[in-house]
């Protein structure tokens, strides 16, 4: 059940699993990224795909269509044992008339989606349209639903962290991504919370309104209210930029 407490401005909700995002590419800014040598790579555009470029020698195939681009390494096969890729290389990524370089090393990890950033001169315009006639709170709960399900558009700025931050002795609370929605003046916090107590644990939303968090907290989303030993949880925290003294 969602519940809104006007007095402190907090919009709490319930939710049931996390999804991590993806990063956020920005054009004209060389990127290092890993691909999966094994596996296909996803490259996202905000607008039509124009072109892939890239060094046929450094074994990379790929393809694109609408707005979508595919990366594959090749592989080969030596009867006995299989060779991957393990060279790091150059790849353009002409989108949406903007081009965007990567610094690619493939990596032997799972399938890797990568969402290239409108130029910067459009996001401000892409947010606001995104959230246009939209209530605050229903902004709010958007913003956590996407952050939940790793969705995020691409004119969002999304920057990772391992910052900790000391908010109780029964937890362990690290911060993994800022997400800044440029134009529309908010910002989501992602936070791993685990638990430090040998015994079951409860909590609550009230913890996070806590100037170490922010000093202008509109909403608080917890995953799992209720921790055991060494269980952890996905904490999201809304607040308003143009609050922040």
């Amino acid at each position: 059940m969602t519940k809104l407490f006007l007095a402190t401005a907090v919009l709490i909700t319930t939710l049931s699993s996390n999804c991590l995002a993806s990063d956020v590419i920005q054009a004209e800014l060389p990127t290092s990224v890993e691909l999966s040598n094994h596996d296909i790579n996803r490259i996202v555009c905000p607008g039509p795909m124009n072109d892939l470029i890239f060094s046929q020698e450094k074994a990379m195939t790929g393809h694109f269509s609408g707005n979508n681009g595919f990366i594959k390494f090749k592989i080969e096969d030596f009867g006995d044992e299989y060779l991957y890729a393990d060279t790091q290389s150059e790849l353009f990524v002409v989108c949406n008339n903007a081009v965007y370089t990567l610094l690619v090393t493939p990596a032997d990890i799972p399938s890797v989606t990568l969402r290239l950033a409108s130029p910067n001169g459009d996001t401000f315009k892409e947010n606001i349209v995104h959230y246009q006639k939209m209530p605050l709170e229903k902004q709010a709960l958007l913003l956590i639903k996407e952050a939940y399900h790793g969705n995020y558009p691409t004119s969002y700025r999304i920057s990772e962290s391992t910052r900790m931050v000391p908010l109780s002795a029964d937890l362990e609370v690290k911060l993994l991504q800022v997400v800044d929605v440029d134009g529309v003046g908010l910002r989501l916090k992602k936070y791993l919370t685990r638990s430090l107590s040998k015994k079951t644990i409860d909590v609550n939303e009230q913890l996070f309104l806590s100037s170490s968090i922010s000093q202008s907290i509109l909403a608080v989303s917890i995953e799992n209210h209720t921790l055991e030993p060494n269980q952890s949880t996905m904490v999201f925290v809304v607040d308003q930029k143009e609050r922040v003294q």
